[in-house]
């Protein structure tokens, strides 16, 4: 059986090529444990449900905690106080947007996707340069009690 061109409208193929690329194209997928089992974290939902107010420039959603690591969903608008944690080492997963980080003296820039690891003792600040806020992933060992915020010049 051969398929021609013409047998098809434009309107079939232009749905038929924007459903195949949409389904190419899928969020990030986050596993954490809970107890003995790995569940999968549905980002859109968690945003949709901690949306970040008008107004408010930083909103943290604490995701899950063990002993040795907690994880959180960070939203930023504009961006952080130069702070550090003398307790806590970060590791920083880009879900969506883009910025910079001051690390120390270093500037490095981040996208979507980029992984960035943030030590203990570290002076640093995030600037989102994006017209939304940057969703990023904020891994912290051991598990942050949110009390270990450091102002600093």
């Amino acid at each position: 059986m051969t398929f021609e061109l013409r047998n098809f409208s434009p309107t079939l193929l232009l749905i038929f090529f924007f459903a195949s690329l949409s389904a190419c194209v899928s969020g990030p997928h986050l596993y954490l444990q809970y107890g003995n089992e790995y569940q999968e974290i549905n980002l859109d939902k968690i945003l949709a449900d901690n949306p970040l107010p008008p107004g408010e420039n930083i909103k943290v959603v604490n995701l899950g905690r063990s002993q040795s690591a907690s994880q959180h969903i960070v939203q930023i608008r504009d961006r952080e106080v130069p702070h550090l944690h003398k307790l806590h080492d970060a590791t920083v997963t880009m879900l969506r947007g883009q910025g910079y980080l001051i690390l120390g003296k270093n500037r490095i820039n981040l996208k979507t996707g980029d992984v960035v690891h943030i030590p203990r003792g570290a002076p640093h600040y995030y600037v989102n340069t994006a017209s939304e806020p940057t969703v990023a992933l904020a891994v912290y060992a051991p598990a942050f009690d949110g009390k270990d915020i450091h102002a600093v010049n």
